[in-house]
């Protein structure tokens, strides 16, 4: 993953819902959501960027307990979309018993919107 043109996100986890929220910190008006894979939800702009990825069943799919999805001290994205796919890889660093633990998320999907070729950043800075 590239250093340049990285949009800053916030996380918040929800654990009444066992959300996990990944959201970009600029102003964005919302287009729509797609669902990567089950659980697994991507949302772009107007302008057809990612800005956010909400994660259901956050501590089940990584295996965690719920505690540590609220001391996420790394996070970072790429979203790459070309003519007939959109794949998306993701790093998650939590505490766990005050020990960093790294999660990733990868996931491939058609590009059925036709969301123009591009890739997109996005990390806790």
């Amino acid at each position: 993953m590239g250093e340049n043109n990285i949009q800053e996100v916030i996380c918040r986890y929800d654990v009444a819902s066992d959300i996990l929220g990944v959201k970009s910190t600029k102003k964005f008006e919302y287009r729509e959501t797609i669902e990567m894979d089950d659980g697994l939800l991507l949302d772009f702009d107007v302008n057809n960027v990612p800005v956010s990825l909400e994660i259901l069943d956050a501590s089940k799919r990584f295996n965690l307990p719920c505690e540590s999805l609220n001391n996420i001290v790394f996070f970072k994205m790429e979203v790459c979309i070309e003519d007939k796919s959109i794949s998306l890889k993701a790093i998650l660093g939590v505490l766990v018993d005050n020990v960093e633990n790294i999660q990733d998320i990868e996931s491939f999907t058609s590009n059925h919107n036709h969301y123009p070729n591009g890739i997109s950043e996005l990390a806790l800075i």
